[in-house]
């Protein structure tokens, strides 16, 4: 059912439970021994879900309706975050451990950007503190980098002017959207080590060993390719990641993610 195409014209309370009981159905599969299969199903279903919220919070903001728009926003957050646990269970039973962390950090921050959006979403803490717990028994623990940037100028994206000249705050929600910044022709000034980054995708992937380069979380190692070696000195070669474009990776759809195995291609053949 779409909420924007339905005959009945449905209240506010109504879209609401709606969008409640597609989360709570959702939420019997946040387990790491559920099948695979019927995760991947509720993820497709919750992509389903998180477009019938978009349109509903367009209809809000063509009524100018604010607190409802947040609202819905909120939702677009916390369906999107529970979105990406089930692919981070589904991504751990493939073997495919970085992308897994990934999907952990963007349910953190959708999570984070539901409680943000509405003030029925600060619940939520609750959530972000079990995710913090499946953080710390799931994965190793991770370094982490924070890099510094200089720009010609910040712009809002709310409004589209320097920053300097609006009154929008960066975090806050308006219409319906979070408000962030955009920096113009940014350049890298430097990189640091930190305990508590701001972003946790960027972060040290894998250092040189004399057999290959091992991942810091799967502990795998990956062959040399040719002209590359180890040299055994004091210092310790590491690939990173320093910095990550997507600001909301949790509104990323299914089939951007959970990519076909040659197993689950087996499985559809006739």
């Amino acid at each position: 059912m779409s909420v924007a195409n339905t005959s009945k014209k449905m209240s506010r309370q109504e879209v609401v439970d709606y969008f409640n009981e597609g989360i709570k159905e959702a939420e019997a599969f946040l387990f790491l021994a559920r099948s695979s299969d019927l995760q991947h199903e509720q993820c497709l279903k919750l992509d389903a879900l998180i477009h019938n919220v978009a349109n509903a919070k367009q209809i809000a903001i063509t009524n100018q309706d604010e607190d409802l728009a947040n609202l819905f926003l909120g939702f677009e957050c916390t369906i999107g975050a529970i979105h990406s646990e089930l692919m981070m269970y589904i991504l751990l039973k493939r073997d495919e451990a970085n992308a897994a962390w990934d999907c952990l950090v963007a349910a953190q921050m959708g999570v984070l950007d539901a409680m943000r959006a509405h003030k029925g979403f600060a619940h939520c803490s609750e959530r972000l503190a079990q995710l913090e717990q499946l953080e710390r028994l799931l994965f190793p623990s991770q370094v982490f980098l924070s890099a510094g940037f200089l720009s010609t100028g910040l712009e809002c994206s709310i409004c589209g002017q320097p920053t300097s000249k609006c009154d929008h705050l960066r975090g806050r929600p308006y219409m319906g959207q979070l408000c962030e910044f955009k920096y113009h022709q940014p350049r890298v000034h430097h990189v640091a080590q930190v305990k508590v980054p701001a972003d946790k995708r960027c972060r040290v992937v894998s250092f040189k060993t004399v057999e290959g380069h091992k991942d810091r979380i799967s502990w795998k190692v990956a062959p040399y390719k040719n002209g590359e070696s180890y040299t055994k000195n004091d210092s310790l070669e590491v690939s990173t990641i320093f910095l990550s474009l997507q600001r909301f990776p949790y509104m990323t759809p299914t089939g951007r993610v959970l990519v076909p195995t040659a197993s689950s291609r087996t499985k559809e053949k006739p």
